[in-house]
């Protein structure tokens, strides 16, 4: 049993952590990891911003002022003659 992950693995556990709660043994070995690792402590803030400005865009999607439907803006077709 290894002590440590590979950053491929970390990769993986990095992106299954933004969905859902790693185990303890998981959590345990990938801290280990990042204590140790640059690159991949570099990838777990890229995801953690991504992730924010995902919410951010969101949010402000939220905000504003519904869209009229294609229908309703559409123009009304001229009548026959």
């Amino acid at each position: 049993m290894s002590i440590t992950y590979s950053c491929k693995q970390v990769a993986v556990l990095l992106s299954q952590a933004q969905d859902e709660p790693l185990g303890m043994l998981d959590q345990a070995k990938l801290k280990f990891h990042l204590s140790i690792c640059g690159n991949c402590r570099n990838v777990e803030q890229q995801m953690t911003q991504m992730k924010e400005l995902m919410h951010m865009s969101f949010a402000f999607d939220d905000s504003l002022p519904d869209k009229p439907d294609k229908q309703q803006s559409a123009k009304p077709a001229a009548p026959d003659s």
